[in-house]
């Protein structure tokens, strides 16, 4: 798509002219849609993927009849067109739809209440007849709420641009309806026990990767692997990247991920019990689509020069401007093995021509005689590059390394791959694998199918790509994650979103209620973390008042309202931080950082004994720093150790700058020995006079 020039209105015209020149630069300097007759078209159509979508600029209608428009009146319709182009040239989207009726709500608003269809004349009378007619026309508030999203940019439009530069602010009447995931009539309740996968559904997922040979099943098992380790959307599968993989250096394994809906780029983290599966799953893909990588590739580098796979029979020095005889032909288009075998014993070329059949793509490619191939790689380039060729779509990374990337018909059962060839599965496509396709002659068997796998009830098992994505968020939930923390995981820019995704039964929310209204007594440090309540000071034996902060070893006691934290994340050799024994997680990170400190203090320690300056120093830091690391480890690895125990550092390991003083002047600091210390001494030390 050619580059945008947004239009920049002037204050010193007036709105007149401003509406005036608007409409110029739409037709002007805008070209979306000019193929289909531009601003003469009453009809506007955009094809994404298998599915298209219309606007039309008609008048409302209770009966929808898309061969009978009856067009919006003058002058209004020349600004709806170019409002539509001008908001689809800077990014097409399948709501549109929506942008339209609050158009044709604008149209009769104006007519009722001025009696010309005139955007000038919007004012607040006109908005509050938009709202009535919509009120009216529309009584779905779930449709009203996006509705009145539309309104709100359209408004904000006008004003921005000077085209009626006096309109009131006007904010969205309808609120958002509540998610069938929280609702609790009868319908809701039914949609919910259908939505959430059962964990046989699930596991059945694992068996077909476990059990997959063919490389279909490798394919199709790999993908739904990636949507199982993180919640995850199937749009957002062919973003993914050859070099997907992302590992630290403590071995934690994550995957580059673009997250639609505002969420961008982001690492999703897998977890440890499938580490193992996704590297696998990654390498499969990487394996499958090798083809169609190469392929991708050539026709970038080579864009009139035909891609000469395996199955092309002409001679490695075979000229690109010769013509190509009906047998080269088929076997250059990857015809299938009947029609090929057929062709062997054709002697008449015309005959053997006729043979291949009269689509429209054939008549095409001969209609200035026999195709040569380069004049095939001109349409089979034209055929498989998108809009965005040659880029991954949301990306900078080239198509070729597209992870999901495979050949068309490549796991067809009657017809060879075209070797030619590269393209990245639909959503559909994915859903296929999931569910039977009802109502098809022919339909292609379910991954469960293929492998024989049935639903517990002995029903073929029917899931989407998006119930897997509540599968894993709902168990999440019951897990006690976090909500910020599912948030990210799942990539979703609002974790208010969460809750679309929470279908946990009400008799598992009432428990979860239940465990804390119905506590008699206060519950320890562990137990509030785990019932998600904050853990105060005196849970965890400090007699003051306050809430512990979480680290990512423990909690933090550090009163950051007094002077800020002074240790800079040195928090296991800190008298103000506390490990708990069960705390999810816990020890698996100390075991991380004791590693890492080990590493660093057997570096330091080599070179203090080949005499580096400064080592030494450095040996001692982290000696000290180790030692108390691997003491709270190995205190919450022991069987002694109860489930709960709050786990200090001593505090004479860590003493305060006051007390560091007071040492050094030989005064004594233990409280058995000496009590509170004397302020007039600390204020001495100061160098302050005791007044």
């Amino acid at each position: 798509m050619a580059e945008i020039i947004f239009f920049q209105p002037r204050a010193e015209l007036s709105a007149c002219q401003n509406l005036t020149d608007f409409i110029s630069h739409c037709r002007h300097k805008l070209t979306l849609y000019e193929a289909q007759g531009g601003f003469t078209s009453n009809k506007w159509i955009f094809v994404e993927g298998n599915r298209s979508y219309a606007m039309a600029f008609s008048k409302y209608s209770e009966v929808n009849n898309p061969y009978q428009l009856d067009p919006l009146d003058e002058p209004f319709i020349t600004f709806a067109k170019a409002r539509v182009r001008y908001t689809q040239s800077q990014r097409q989207v399948k709501s549109i739809a929506n942008q339209m009726i609050i158009l044709r709500q604008l149209h009769d608003a104006l007519i009722e209440v001025h009696g010309k269809a005139d955007v000038l004349k919007t004012d607040g009378l006109v908005m509050d007849k938009v709202r009535e007619l919509t009120d009216f026309r529309y009584p779905e508030s779930d449709l009203r709420y996006r509705l009145g999203q539309q309104m709100e940019l359209l408004y904000e439009f006008l004003r921005k641009k000077a085209i009626v530069p006096t309109l009131p602010e006007w904010s969205n009447p309808w609120g958002r309806a509540r998610s069938k995931a929280e609702r609790t009539d009868s319908e809701s309740r039914k949609w919910q026990e259908d939505r959430c996968p059962s964990l046989h559904q699930m596991t059945a997922i694992a068996d077909c990767f476990s059990k997959a040979v063919t490389k279909e099943d490798q394919y199709w098992s790999g993908v739904l692997t990636l949507l199982m380790f993180a919640p995850s959307r199937a749009g957002e599968l062919p973003g993914l990247v050859v070099d997907c993989l992302h590992e630290t250096e403590s071995g934690r394994l994550g995957v580059r991920w673009y997250g639609e809906k505002g969420f961008g780029d982001t690492i999703k983290w897998v977890p440890d019990v499938m580490r193992e599966t996704v590297i696998e799953a990654h390498r499969r893909l990487v394996e499958i689509g090798a083809p169609a990588r190469a392929a991708a590739k050539f026709a970038y580098d080579n864009p009139e020069v035909f891609y000469r796979h395996e199955e092309c029979i002409t001679p490695s020095d075979f000229p690109e401007d010769r013509p190509l005889c009906a047998l080269e032909f088929a076997h250059a288009m990857n015809f299938g093995q009947t029609t090929l075998d057929a062709l062997k014993y054709i002697n008449n070329e015309t005959t053997a021509w006729h043979s291949l059949g009269a689509g429209k793509w054939i008549k095409k490619l001969r209609s200035h005689g026999n195709p040569t191939y380069q004049q095939l790689a001109q349409y089979t380039n034209h055929e498989y590059e998108h809009k965005e060729w040659p880029l991954i779509p949301n990306s900078d990374r080239p198509i070729w390394e597209s992870l999901l990337l495979i050949r068309d018909r490549e796991f067809h059962n009657d017809f060879k791959p075209r070797g030619f060839s590269w393209l990245t599965p639909s959503v559909n496509q994915i859903n296929w694998q999931l569910a039977p396709r009802d109502g098809l002659k022919n339909p292609t068997k379910t991954l469960f199918q293929r492998f024989g796998i049935l639903d517990e009830d002995g029903s073929e098992i029917r899931l989407t790509s998006h119930q897997l994505r509540v599968w894993l968020s709902t168990n999440a939930e019951r897990g006690g994650m976090d909500s910020w923390q599912l948030a990210k995981w799942a990539g979703r820019a609002r974790i208010e979103d969460n809750r679309h995704y929470d279908l946990r039964t009400p008799e598992e929310r009432d428990d979860q209620v239940r465990a804390v209204v119905l506590l008699t007594e206060r519950p320890t440090a562990l137990e509030a973390m785990k019932l998600n309540l904050p853990v105060s000071y005196q849970d965890l034996g400090l007699n003051r008042i306050g809430i512990a902060d979480v680290t990512e070893f423990g909690m933090c006691t550090h009163d950051y309202a007094m002077s800020p934290c002074t240790k800079a994340g040195e928090c296991m050799t800190c008298r103000e931080h506390v490990c708990i024994k069960g705390m999810p997680k816990t020890l698996e990170r100390i075991l991380r950082l004791e590693k890492l400190v080990a590493s660093q203090f057997e570096k330091a320690k080599f070179d203090a004994e080949s005499g580096v300056f400064g080592a030494d120093r450095w040996e001692t830091h982290l000696g000290w720093k180790l030692a108390h690391i691997r003491t709270q480890r190995t205190r919450l690895e022991s069987n002694e150790t109860p489930k709960g125990a709050v786990l200090w550092i001593p505090p004479e390991h860590d003493p305060s700058p006051i007390r560091r003083a007071l040492a050094q002047r030989n005064y004594k600091t233990s409280s058995d020995e000496m009590g509170v210390v004397d302020c007039s001494t600390v204020l001495e030390l100061l160098g302050v006079k005791d007044a």
